[in-house]
């Protein structure tokens, strides 16, 4: 089982891919890119605070791009362009992963008051509130293609 310790260091870790997907360049985008949102539900109901993720099957014929739901379980997938953030996503095939972690339980406020004096955070369980088969593309069985021109996209997925 995963620890608060442990969700932090992926979270370093989706960090420091997204700031090597960005890059440092700026100027003018050097590829073309279309609009993609689209829906995530858990047995038919929204999902708020999904990561959405869009790998490229082919890697040198595209760029990931990242969203987030809201509270209505909908997403906007962004990707770089001249180092910085904007809609879009590349035209192309791209495999989909979905990903929602979170603590089991708050931290009790004697483990807060011991982080406070050592500086390290208490190890909490943390609980995947989408299935865990959906956190990666390589296993999440999902699928998109990018077109030329606006794209939506529906994830309804079921809790087991």
């Amino acid at each position: 089982m995963k620890t608060m310790s442990k969700n932090f260091i992926s979270l370093f870790v989706l960090n420091v891919l997204l700031i090597t997907v960005t890059g440092c360049s700026t100027g003018k985008p050097d590829f073309a890119v279309e609009i993609v949102e689209g829906l995530v539900t858990l047995d038919g109901s929204p999902v708020e605070g999904v990561t959405v993720g869009f790998s490229p099957v082919d890697s040198k014929a595209g760029k990931p791009a990242v969203g987030r739901t809201n509270v209505q379980g909908k997403f906007v997938l962004t990707t770089t362009q001249g180092g910085e953030f904007g809609k879009g996503t590349m035209i192309g095939k791209y495999l989909v992963s979905l990903s929602k972690e979170t603590p089991s339980r708050e931290p009790t406020a004697q483990e807060l008051a011991n982080a406070d004096k050592t500086g390290v955070m208490p190890d909490i369980p943390i609980i995947s509130i989408i299935p865990k088969k959906y956190n990666a593309p390589q296993t999440s069985g999902l699928t998109a293609e990018v077109i030329k021109g606006k794209n939506n996209f529906s994830f309804d997925l079921p809790s087991k």
